[in-house]
């Protein structure tokens, strides 16, 4: 259940951000934050070559985009405890927007967040399940 509040939130807020733009930056919006998720290795806070794939899509619209903001959501897998996993959520975010910034998007434009392991991507206490919840996530902020 929560993953379908936190998934419909995310959307509403990817949706409505661009409900002001042009159909066509609109659809550009649509493609680029589709795959908005990125994946990390147990206990690391490290972009893989195919995060910063992701994210350089995200980057490019941003910058096509200059008056759009973003929060970075970071979140762990729930095998840890409860402070470890809201620190390392916290790194996941903050490594997220320092890639941001560090490719020239303004610092003010990126808010972070972490959610620990409340949020679970999946109910699977499987390590394909964990593997899922070790991400962050870029959402749009609604102006």
């Amino acid at each position: 259940m929560k993953k379908t509040l936190l998934g419909a939130f995310g959307a509403l807020l990817m949706l409505s951000a661009c409900t002001t733009d042009s159909a066509t930056k609109c659809e550009a919006f649509k493609q680029v934050f589709e795959q908005s998720q990125v994946l990390f290795a147990t206990g690391k806070a490290e972009l893989t070559p195919e995060s910063k794939k992701i994210l350089d899509k995200q980057i490019a619209w941003l910058k096509a985009n200059p008056t759009k903001k973003i929060i970075v959501q970071g979140y762990a897998d729930p095998r840890g405890t409860e402070a470890y996993n809201m620190k390392l959520g916290q790194k996941r975010a903050d490594t997220v927007k320092n890639y941001f910034v560090k490719s020239g998007v303004n610092p003010n434009r990126v808010s972070v967040v972490s959610f620990g392991s409340t949020e679970l991507a999946t109910t699977q206490n499987t390590p394909k399940g964990w593997a899922e919840d070790r991400r962050t996530v870029t959402v749009i902020v609604t102006e």
